[in-house]
């Protein structure tokens, strides 16, 4: 509704009242000690090495030297990082006792979800707006019932799912997701609002559900440490993965425009086409996510150190 400049200004001056406040919280922790060194910090940006060599695949004028540069620097980071992590004596993440397949599932999936709801926020508001031509007002109005239905599948059904075994929620939430994003990449170039809005309803309500599930996998750890990093773990890979996947997809958003307008297609089929790809590719994303739900069955659970 106004310049996009006076957002960095309220985030700035939120960021304030949140950094004030926070002297005034106080937080209990177990006193230890963690080799937390700066070359740790320095080997973990690998992530971020990475996802800048994904932005740099849809960059024409980035020469291929530097790309692969990027990928093989970032490669080696989160390598060495790794190895660290599993060589010193007490590590910030303790990767052997953390890792057994019932908790990287969990990671996997919750890293899923959330980059579904990014790329709902981001790529859905453009796919609106430039796609489908809508104001900026009725865009906003249009992603709230969505969000108020994963929180609601998030807090308010908690009580009623606990009947059923996770297994059998998390395969309910990856059906709801793979259903809702399989609807949006096959009708993307007919849907109109309110279609677009039920679709990201069921989107988002499997993800609400997945995120309860994930909540309880990451608490089941053998000891109040472990259940402490399986937090931190968790929360780093749903930020890093959001951020790779939303890389991805707006490479292919660009690359699938490049080419189609090139080929001399309209501008508004050349816009919902480039859509139609990014939404097939996260439902791609969605039906791997199921398929790891199916694998990981009651039978997969003899084999999880408990």
């Amino acid at each position: 509704m106004g310049k996009w400049q006076l957002i960095n200004i309220f985030l700035i001056v939120l960021s304030l009242i949140i950094y004030h406040n926070a002297s005034s919280i106080k937080i209990d922790l177990e006193i230890s000690t963690y080799n937390i060194e700066r070359v740790n910090v320095v080997l973990s940006s690998g992530f971020m090495v990475l996802i800048g060599w994904i932005v740099t695949l849809g960059d024409q004028i980035t020469s291929s030297w530097f790309s692969w540069g990027l990928l093989v620097i970032g490669i080696g980071l989160i390598a060495t990082y790794l190895w660290r992590e599993l060589s010193v004596p007490n590590p910030l993440i303790d990767f052997k006792g953390l890792f057994n397949v019932r908790y990287l599932r969990a990671v996997l999936l919750q890293g899923i979800g959330d980059a579904s709801l990014v790329v709902l926020m981001i790529i859905g508001i453009l796919y609106l707006r430039q796609g489908l031509h809508y104001s900026v007002i009725i865009i906003g109005l249009a992603l709230m019932p969505s969000i108020v239905v994963m929180i609601l599948m998030h807090h308010a059904t908690k009580r009623w799912f606990n009947k059923f075994e996770s297994v059998n929620n998390v395969r309910m939430a990856m059906s709801l997701m793979m259903v809702g994003w399989g609807c949006l990449s096959l009708f993307s170039t007919y849907l109109n609002l309110i279609l677009f809005i039920v679709l990201t309803i069921i989107i988002e309500a499997g993800h609400g559900l997945l995120m309860q599930v994930g909540q309880e996998l990451s608490q089941n750890q053998k000891s109040a440490r472990l259940n402490n990093m399986a937090d931190i773990f968790m929360a780093q890979f749903k930020l890093m993965s959001s951020g790779m996947i939303l890389a991805i997809l707006s490479v292919v958003l660009q690359n699938v425009t490049n080419s189609h307008t090139s080929n001399g297609l309209p501008g508004k089929l050349s816009t919902l086409v480039r859509y139609r790809a990014t939404f097939s590719l996260f439902f791609v994303i969605a039906i791997l996510g199921w398929i790891i739900t199916m694998l990981a069955g009651r039978n997969l659970s003899k084999h999880i150190v408990k």
